[in-house]
Order: C-alpha cells, then structure tokens, then sequence
C-alpha cells in the first residue's frame, strides 16, 4: 500500500539533532526526514505494545563498580560516559543536489 508522506514541523534537542544527522551518514540515508520516517517505521514494527511501552531489556548495558553497591556515584559515571560520548567529532551534513547536465554538458533548467 502507497501512502504519501506528509510535511510537518518537529521541535528536538540540539544534541538529537546532531545524533539524527550523524545517523543519516552512517545509514547513506537521503535527508534528516529520510532517517526520522525510518525510525519511526521500525519502532512501529518492533511490536510495542499497546500500552505504547517498550519492553526491551537494558540489562548488561551499564557496569556498576563494586565499591558503589549502594549507587552512591552511579549518576556522576553514567553522566561522564554520556558526556564524553557527546564530545566526540561527528561529521554530518545533508546530501546537496547538484544541477543536472544535458548531453552537451551544460546545465540544464529544472
């Protein structure tokens, strides 16, 4: 089934921004808007269900030290992973169209 796609605004962080764009590169997807449709259409499929609650684990994904049992400095070592994830260089740009060319080699309109 055809269904066309509708323009609309969207307000995100700056730093959702930045991953969006840097996720459009990595995935050589057309535009930002390209890459957002695309999420949204996997979310969609993954099956979440219809409460709207994902039920994926997190488990494994963060390592607490053994001398932290109780949490004590947990937010400050998750917080500087985040941080220092953010400082590093991200290359993003969007893809620029470049005018056409007839057989002679000149540009051509439209």
């Amino acid at each position: 089934m055809f269904m066309p796609k509708q323009p609309i605004s969207v307000t995100i962080e700056a730093g959702n921004l930045l991953w969006l764009k840097s996720r459009t590169v990595a995935l050589k997807r057309r535009s930002v808007s390209d890459t957002l449709d695309a999420l949204i259409a996997d979310a969609r499929h993954a099956g979440a269900s219809a409460a709207g609650i994902d039920a994926r684990s997190v488990v494994g994904t963060v390592d607490i030290a053994g001398d932290d049992p109780r949490l004590e400095h947990a937010k400050d070592y998750v917080g500087g992973l985040f941080d220092a994830s953010l400082r590093r260089p991200v290359i993003a740009r969007e893809a620029v169209e470049r005018p056409r060319r007839n057989a002679k080699g000149t540009r051509r309109r439209g």
